[in-house]
């Protein structure tokens, strides 16, 4: 009798044992899924690669739509220079603090641009990563062309409203204000040539 019970005692315990590693097994399995969800992992690639495709899909169209405005916003900077100029040639070239009104359009111009620049800069960092990439040519360029206008587009509007606050001083740009215009040139270049890369 008491062999038995040894016997069923050390059975019973082999048993636990087992059943405590299948749940350690089961548990670590399922801590290497993926988020805690019982997804295959072909359907998940496949669930964020449509995901990847969307988002950059809408940062290719919202791209073109950036530099639509980034071009609006240059342009809007040339008339108001102009009329900046021939206010002054009409005071006998003196400068004074409405010659910032000019330069409203501009702002407005560069306001939505930079809303659009982000938005869209939004939708490309968010995408899921591929696991490879097989970058062609013109997506490398694509991104090296960023390194340009994205510092351009965040260290330009500083300069821009320092620009305007000289301007509404009666003063023209002084100091590292002066830098705006060539600076936000070369970043809105950058920017229509990220888009041209890409499309051609």
């Amino acid at each position: 009798m008491r062999r038995f019970f040894a016997v069923f005692l050390i059975g019973s315990l082999i048993s636990c044992s087992g059943h405590s590693q299948d749940q350690k097994a089961s548990l670590s399995q399922k801590e290497l899924s993926l988020f805690d969800l019982r997804i295959p992992e072909s359907e998940y690639t496949e669930k964020m690669q449509e995901v990847r495709e969307r988002k950059l899909e809408i940062h290719e169209h919202m791209g073109k739509i950036t530099a639509g405005l980034a071009a609006v916003t240059v342009l809007t900077a040339m008339f108001a220079k102009r009329s900046t100029n021939r206010d002054r040639a009409r005071r006998g070239g003196t400068t004074d603090p409405s010659d910032a009104d000019n330069f409203t359009p501009h702002m407005i111009s560069a306001g939505l641009t930079l809303a659009s620049y982000f938005t869209t800069a939004y939708f490309s960092i968010t995408a899921p990563k591929a696991d490879v990439l097989h970058d062609l040519d013109s997506v490398k360029w694509h991104k090296r062309l960023s390194f340009i206008h994205m510092p351009a587009m965040i260290i330009g509007p500083f300069l821009g409203l320092k620009a305007i606050s000289d301007y509404r001083k009666g003063k023209n740009p002084t100091g590292i204000a002066k830098l705006h215009r060539p600076l936000m040139l070369l970043g809105a270049t950058a920017l229509a040539g990220a888009v041209i890369v890409v499309e051609f």
